[in-house]
């Protein structure tokens, strides 16, 4: 492990225990197994793979977005207060341009993997508490630099690949 990778996983540890997070030795196994990829790409393309199931394990396992008949928690309480129809699909329903986001697929599940759109919370979610951060998840803090977090969290609607090929443009040391 090189000088700056030894760096990279001694602060994220360093993190870990700050935060009182729970599995830090899970997570940390996790984090070698990255530090263990040397082509760039490659670890950027696993970091982003990880990120997302991090994420969908949050979604998933809080039931965060309370999914009912394709309708989630806040278009239902939507629906409640103002006695009218509402959209489906959540945050995947463009209200701009009254269509469903093209990753969409017929079974209600993105197609692409996408942290932006993963990241995002509506309004009705953020008065329950529930805000991600990008800088706040311990395998993007100390892996990726802000302009690479800053195009991630923008980037919404964009298949995988596109997003990896724009982190992957923003390449800066870190640390």
């Amino acid at each position: 492990m090189n000088r700056k990778d030894k760096k990279i996983y001694e602060k994220t540890k360093e993190y870990l225990e700050k935060r009182n997070e729970e599995d830090i030795d899970k997570k940390m196994k996790t984090v070698e197994k990255v530090l263990k990829i040397e082509d760039y790409e490659k670890r950027i393309e696993c970091l982003y793979d990880l990120i997302c199931d991090y994420l969908d394990d949050k979604f998933k396992n809080n039931c965060i977005c309370d999914f009912k008949n394709n309708i989630c928690a806040s278009r239902r309480d939507l629906m409640t207060k103002k006695k009218k129809d509402t959209y489906i699909n959540g945050c995947c329903h463009s209200y701009m341009r009254n269509k469903d986001c093209v990753n969409l697929g017929k079974d209600g599940r993105c197609k692409t993997r996408n942290i932006g759109c993963k990241l995002f919370t509506c309004s009705y979610l953020k008065k329950k508490g529930y805000k991600f951060k990008l800088n706040e998840i311990y395998l993007a803090r100390y892996f990726l630099n802000f302009r690479q977090k800053y195009y991630i969290e923008c980037a919404f609607y964009i298949p995988r690949e596109e997003v990896i090929k724009g982190i992957l443009k923003r390449k800066r040391p870190i640390i």
